[in-house]
């Protein structure tokens, strides 16, 4: 598209020459058709606007897809007691969650979580369970309320505590929390619809959520009709490398005359001194609803980007002491190993985790820091 410099060159020294100041000393050459060709292309090509930019086949082709990242989580666990290596103690495949984002329209934006599971096998020995499917969660968000409101209705994980709003394979230790139990077998996830509303308190925050839930954590069975109504209520205080998190929750059998309640208060603590350090506190205490209490309190330490080190004391309905180190190669893959110690059996148990994630990539766990 470019007429190249000596044959330019050459055009301008043959209109010279038949310039007038040259008219009377030399006849002007014949004229040469390639030249005269070239010319032509060259102005053509001046007067011809580029095309525009055509987008990448590809971003047309998923223009309308959702986004997909799938996550899978292989488990290796060993058990021992005073009569030895317990049974169970094998390799599995805990989980592969598939999980699809995308915007609904300009004022609503939608996910949802198919897992494939497997149960753990006994480690007291015994057949353990095979895969099983289901939609763990399925939810719309509605992005677009004023005041500071949000919406959330589908199915997904109840704004109860800390460790019940995050999924297994995204937990800072290699296993669930025991107290998560009083929550239910997969924790405080219910179909239902939740509201929150954000007060800025100058460097603090104040969040209220309140929901109305299918009340399968009162009524496993449902053989009555249900409905569960949660609130919580969280402040944030954020600092330039401090920020501390306190939260209540409860949640209230609304169909019920006896208004059975599942209560728990979390404390958070956050310190980033760099972007490759940090310390983290985490401490949940839960009520049951059959009154029983348990809770558990943790701490998370980062020498370094890549290495994080943890401790976790569980408090019922065993006391457990738990060890745990977690490496990742990037924030696609992590290794991680841990333990705990039961006093009261004298038996201890080991996990080997590696988790790996592929396809679009989600935002990282609140606890993580890059």
């Amino acid at each position: 598209d470019v007429v190249p410099t000596p044959v330019l060159g050459t055009a301008m020294f043959m209109l010279l020459w038949v310039s007038p100041s040259h008219a009377g000393e030399v006849d002007p050459p014949p004229p040469d058709p390639v030249l005269e060709a070239l010319l032509r292309e060259a102005d053509t090509a001046a007067a011809t606007p580029p095309p525009p930019p055509q987008a990448p086949a590809r971003a047309a082709v998923n223009a309308l897809n959702p986004g997909l990242t799938a996550f899978g989580d292989l488990v290796g666990q060993l058990g021992a007691s005073e009569a030895g290596i317990a049974p169970g103690s094998t390799i599995y495949l805990r989980s592969l969650e598939l999980e699809l984002r995308a915007d609904v329209d300009p004022f609503a934006k939608a996910s949802a979580v198919v897992a494939f599971e497997q149960e753990a096998p006994p480690l007291g020995g015994g057949p353990g369970e095979g895969f099983g499917a289901e939609p763990e969660e399925a939810y719309v968000d509605l992005v677009a309320l004023p005041a500071r409101l949000s919406m959330r209705a589908g199915k997904f994980k109840a704004p109860f505590g800390l460790a019940n709003r995050t999924h297994p394979h995204d937990l800072p230790w290699t296993d669930v929390p025991p107290a998560l139990a009083l929550l239910g077998e997969e924790g405080f996830t219910e179909a239902g619809v939740s509201l929150g509303w954000i007060l800025p308190l100058g460097p603090a925050a104040l969040t209220v959520t309140g929901g109305a839930f299918s009340g399968e954590i009162f009524d496993v069975d449902n053989a009555r009709a249900n409905v569960a109504t949660l609130g919580r209520a969280e402040l944030f205080v954020g600092a330039p490398a401090v920020d501390v998190a306190l939260g209540g929750s409860a949640v209230v059998d609304a169909a019920d005359e006896a208004g059975a309640v599942v209560a728990g208060g979390d404390i958070t603590l956050r310190w980033r001194p760099t972007s490759r350090n940090s310390v983290v506190v985490i401490g949940e205490a839960i009520r049951g609803v059959d009154g029983d209490l348990a809770g558990y309190a943790a701490l998370q330490v980062q020498p370094s980007r890549s290495v994080y080190l943890g401790f976790r004391e569980d408090l019922g309905p065993e006391i457990v002491h738990n060890l745990f180190v977690s490496y990742y190669t990037s924030e696609f893959m992590r290794l991680r190993v841990g333990g705990g110690y039961a006093p009261a059996s004298s038996s201890a148990a080991a996990l080997a985790q590696l988790t790996f994630v592929w396809g679009s990539h989600p935002v990282e766990p609140w606890w993580i820091n890059r």
